[in-house]
């Protein structure tokens, strides 16, 4: 029975995690991908080829443009093509000033951009690079080479790069069979798979690396360059976006990549022939933090740098184009027309003439080259836009795609009235005008929504919450056994399996996309038909216990509570949500202290006295308050701030646009977060020892005993030497402490699950045994111990026989907490110094919620069950406690804020390239607040227990002047008032825990249900809000990434309340071993 719960709460976490998934498949829908490609008739000026290019073909081209044979054409390739990637290059970075005497260290370290403009201004180039959000580069290559907008939800797939299977760039050349080699970043043969003729490719996996991609390039590139068996050369550096990452921009290690790629640049410009263009861009920029992935314009400025040592570029006088701002992807059609191949299916860019070189084609005027390039330009868009629409229904607006279809029949009468330069000009004005137009539509309604995937998901997140309040918050602990019997939920498992299989069998049959769709389906609703079923059979006991609540009892906390959810529903609140929660968290702890005080019922007729109040409980707990307060108000000065608050040292612009000035980290907090660490493991072990948990030699109170102690100098040690500036310190060595704390836990894990107990049964003394000192004589001892044996003194012999276990009174709480101090250790090493400092102030303040309510659930308790089932005040505080983590460990809502840096803490050499691993070491970062508080909840039910018998005197004192005279209190025995307050012996500490083990259990379960649906209400409110605000304009600027943040919380924070019961079932299964042997061996 008590495995019943468990199976319980994963079927509930599975309902609520599966509507999350299906709405999310519908609002987070990428763009449906086409799997169609370009063609094209290729020109060529060789007479062996198969469309050689005469005055005839030409003057039959002009006679119709419009026609199939003349806008189906690929013109002569003009150069070959030596592509320089530098991962994160800022358009900032190239920009050359003169009158600057102490540049930023990314200032005028690229001098041969500008020594190549002012020596050849019409053979070089310098635009404005501009980058579609996400700014991931993955994200990014994707539109370097396929020339298409990029999908909200493909960022996911940053560390896991699919093979790209819609028409591009890389796969059009390799068709038109020119050879293409490639050295550097590994995604691009991730994307790409053989498809190079030779590829030097590394993984792009060691963010702290700064340089063993970008030397490998440069062994194998002064080669390449001297080949000539390929038209199109691909390097993608590295060094500059891994230095943003570990040092941000302002750093001399910036300047260092920067002038390294200075010199890559000055040797290619020297070793190019004259027929080549070199095009050197960057992907994405980087914020002032080194940061990317959002949509910032620090982020989205990326530099793209041009050059032709013997052909000039068109111009924007010739073409009409922009000289100083290039659409990213723009890049794909300008490359097809450098090139001579087909401009990819589903390209929506324009070609930029101005890198375009000006070759002479063989009988065509220079407007007439122009023409046929932007003509097949505008068809291959058209084409790929009305096709898209037409398949695709109801994604675009009527009325838009009339008037731009109007205007598209409009241009193709034009186009064949055009017969000089003027005319070509003014044509190619609106040409683009209405090509931009097709672009702004796409980027306003990319996003095709799903309505049946987000109602389901919205249906099928929400009524698992709404019954599982109807069923188990309104029932009582005791009486779980009766409604989820063993039998019952072994076939609920059974006819879920059979609803699933059914979805996934007959899903196309009710119009159902996709086979998930289908299974989630029909899973959701067997599974709300059997929560309605239990709810309606219990539906008397469930009545009795609703009329027993007291209708107003919860209602500021309630308030509080909608607060938090309705922060969802407001932009301006979700930017401030940090600080909201901050108060909420503040007004939780002053309504837990009020209701304490309230429950002392303080006699004011009385004569206040100070001596009295300076000893009493109410001060301690109004300092207690204070104190977290204080924590609290001292971790919103961690908050990292966002982009859309004015003030926000991290995209704040300084008088040089680009960049703040951020100074540099001081070494005080990093001496300051090893002190608190020290302090926090050191606390943690004198209250385990002073519980008498750290007594004897089993496995756990060993590893309680020293492993503690030796993450802390693990962590401290990760700290001060990964932010070092000495040079010469080994990453291996680093990492290795990384390495030792993540074996710690790993161990806890394993001991917890073989032998979890931390206890020690003294052995029993032998009452024929006389012992005496030294001095002393025997012979007194035997004559008491023949008098005892004649007297036949029982009492005296059975005393001996009575074990004496050390740290029975924690004995469940205990193992919490010692397994949450490794969980912490390996959360520190994965953050920041100033987030672990974060982390633990957000521990202070749960240990003082922790006591503040012990003791308020024991004056208030009647019984038992109401002991141990913590207050509605006290979840609610724990629950925003573990939300309020997440800023307070210096995380924000965004996506550009992701501590990526997590992902290789430990990782350079000893644990691979896991693409999993690196994603779990980042959830467990971003994610750390729900995680470690999740996993510890149980405590809320046991701290009351641990508590009283460890400070008595905390409630002694308040009980005894409630109900008894003083000199009645001193006289009366402890037990006796616990059993007066509470009905049952509280002494025992947590023994009594086993000793109403079922009630107990069962209390552990409804606290988890009570989480789950505290979390599902949330994930609830951010999912609706998403559904309001869909067509808001903030909508994927803040709405969306909030909703990702919270269903990923979602699918965290509900494994990890599973793992914290699971936790609690294993030490009740140990206490049981235990006291079963104590009995057996009496």
């Amino acid at each position: 029975m008590k495995y019943t719960y468990l199976f319980v709460l994963v079927w509930l976490a599975y309902l609520i995690c599966s509507g999350v998934l299906l709405f999310s498949r519908g609002f987070l829908l990428a763009r449906v991908s086409k799997t169609e490609t370009s063609t094209c008739r290729r020109l060529s000026t060789n007479p062996n080829d198969e469309y050689l290019l005469t005055p005839e073909v030409v003057q039959e081209i002009f006679k119709d443009v419009n026609a199939s044979s003349s806008s189906n054409l690929c013109l002569p390739q003009k150069s070959k093509v030596i592509m320089l990637v530098i991962d994160a290059l800022k358009y900032e970075f190239g920009v050359f000033k003169e009158n600057t005497t102490e540049p930023l260290p990314y200032e005028n370290k690229l001098s041969v951009l500008h020594q190549l403009l002012q020596q050849t201004p019409e053979h070089a180039r310098l635009m404005r690079f501009k980058a579609d959000p996400p700014t991931t580069t993955l994200q990014r290559l994707k539109g370097l080479t396929t020339g298409s907008l990029p999908t909200f939800i493909d960022i996911g797939s940053n560390f896991a790069s699919p093979e790209i299977n819609e028409d591009n760039v890389i796969d059009q050349i390799v068709k038109s069979e020119l050879p293409l080699v490639f050295l550097g970043d590994s995604t691009w043969t991730d994307l790409y798979p053989r498809r190079f003729k030779r590829a030097y490719s590394y993984p792009s996996f060691d963010i702290f690396d700064l340089d063993s991609v970008d030397n490998q390039i440069m062994q194998h590139l002064p080669k390449e360059l001297a080949s000539t068996d390929w038209q199109v050369l691909v390097a993608h550096f590295l060094g500059v976006d891994h230095c943003g990452h570990k040092h941000g921009p302002i750093h001399e290690e910036m300047a260092r990549k920067l002038r390294e790629m200075n010199d890559i640049i000055s040797s290619v410009v020297a070793a190019m022939d004259n027929e080549t263009t070199l095009l050197i861009m960057g992907d994405h920029g980087m914020t002032a933090s080194g940061d990317h992935g959002g949509d910032t314009d620090d982020e989205t400025n990326a530099l793209l740098f041009a050059y032709s040592k013997q052909h000039k570029f068109f111009t924007s006088n010739d073409s009409g184009s922009d000289s100083e701002l290039l659409q990213q992807i723009d890049l794909v059609p300008t490359l097809s027309a450098i090139l001579g191949v087909p401009i990819p299916y589903s390209n929506l860019g324009l070609i930029n003439f101005n890198i375009v070189p000006a070759v002479a084609v063989p009988h065509l005027s220079k407007f007439q080259t122009l023409l046929l390039h932007a003509w097949q330009n505008a068809h291959q868009i058209y084409r790929y836009f009305f096709n898209y629409a037409l398949e695709n229904k109801r994604t675009f607006n009527v009325e838009q795609m009339d008037t731009l279809e109007t205007e598209f029949i409009l241009l193709t009468h034009r186009v064949q009235t055009i017969y000089n330069e003027a005319a070509f000009k003014s044509f190619v004005r609106d040409l683009n005008i209405n090509l931009r137009d097709i672009l702004n539509v796409c980027r306003e309604i990319w996003v095709k929504f799903e309505p049946a995937q987000m109602s389901h998901g919205l249906l099928f997140s929400f009524l698992p919450i709404f019954f599982a309040f109807l069923l188990i918050n309104n029932s009582n602990a005791s009486d779980y056994a009766k409604i989820f019997k063993t039998k019952e939920v072994f076939y609920t498992y059974l006819m879920n399996i059979a609803a699933g299989v059914f979805g996934y069998r007959y899903y196309k049959n009710f119009s159902f996309k996709t086979e998930e769709h289908g299974v989630i389906f029909f899973t959701g609703l067997l599974s709300t038909v059997l929560l309605a079923f239990y709810t309606l059979r219990h539906w008397n006991s469930i009545a009795n216990n609703w009329a027993n609540v007291k209708r107003f009892r919860h209602m500021p906390t309630r308030l509080l509570l909608i607060v938090t959810m309705a922060v969802f529903f407001s932009n301006s609140f979700v930017i401030q949500e940090a600080k909201i929660l901050s108060y909420l968290l503040v007004a939780v702890i002053l309504l837990l202290a009020a209701q304490l005080q309230l429950s002392s019922r303080l006699d004011f007729r009385s004569k206040f006295k100070w001596s009295q109040f300076l000893r009493s409980t109410t001060l301690r707990l109004i300092l207690a308050s204070l104190l977290a307060i204080c924590c609290i108000r001292f971790a919103s000065t961690l908050f990292r701030c966002r982009e859309e608050q004015g003030n926000c040292a991290d995209f704040a612009s300084a008088s040089t646009p680009g960049f703040s000035v951020k100074k540099p980290a001081m070494g005080k907090t990093y001496v300051l977060a090893v002190v608190i660490i020290v302090l926090y493991t050191t606390l943690t072990r004198l209250y385990l020892r002073s519980c008498g948990n750290l007594t004897g030699n089993s496995p756990n109170v060993l590893l309680a005993r020293y492993g503690p102690t030796v993450a802390s100098i693990c962590a401290g040690g990760h700290i001060l030497l990964a932010n070092s500036a000495i040079k010469n310190i080994q990453r291996t060595h680093i990492d290795a402490m990384a390495l030792v704390i993540y074996g710690l836990l790993l161990l806890q894990i394993v001991v917890v699950s073989w032998a979890p107990l931390m206890t020690f049964v003294l052995p029993p003394r032998n009452p024929n045994t006389i012992s005496v000192n030294g001095r002393d004589s025997i012979v007194p001892e035997i004559f008491r111990k023949m008098k005892r044996m004649y007297e036949g003194d029982d009492d005296a012999e059975r005393r001996y026989e009575i074990p004496v276990v050390y740290g029975l009174a924690t004995v469940y709480s205990s193992i919490i907490i010692s397994f949450g101090v490794f969980l912490a250790m390996l959360m520190i090493v994965l953050l920041e110094p100033r987030a672990s400092i974060g982390l633990i102030v957000c521990v202070v303040v749960g240990a003082i919620i922790l006591s503040v309510h012990g003791i308020l659930r024991y004056r208030t308790a009647a019984s038992f069950e109401s002991c141990v089932q913590p207050t509605f005040s006290a979840v609610v505080g724990w629950f925003l406690l573990a939300h309020f983590c997440f800023f307070a460990t210096s995380h924000q809502t965004t996506l550009s804020q992701i501590d990526w840096r997590a992902a290789f803490v430990g990782r350079s050499s000893a644990l691979g390239q896991s693409h999993l691993l690196s994603g779990t070491l980042v959830i467990l970062n971003t994610f750390c607040g729900p995680i470690f508080f999740y996993c510890m909840y149980a405590l809320l039910s046991t701290e009351t227990f641990s508590l009283f018998a460890l400070f008595p005197n905390l409630i002694k004192s308040s009980s005894s002047s409630n109900s008894r005279s003083k000199a009645d209190a001193a006289a009366a025995a402890l037990s006796d008032i616990a059993t007066d307050a509470v009905g049952f012996d509280m002494t025992r500490g947590e023994l009594a825990l086993y000793e109403y083990e079922d009630v107990f259990l069962g209390a552990g379960f409804k606290l988890a249900t009570q989480f789950f649906m505290l979390q599902g209400l949330k994930i609830f409110c951010a999912m609706l809000a998403c559904t309001i605000h869909c067509r808001h304009l903030m909508v994927w600027k803040i709405f969306a990434p909030r909703f990702i943040y919270e269903a990923l919380a979602t699918f965290v924070g509900l494994p990890s309340l599973i793992v914290g019961y699971l936790l609690l079932l294993r030490i009740n299964r140990a206490v049981d071993g235990l006291i079963k042997r104590i009995n057996k061996d009496k």
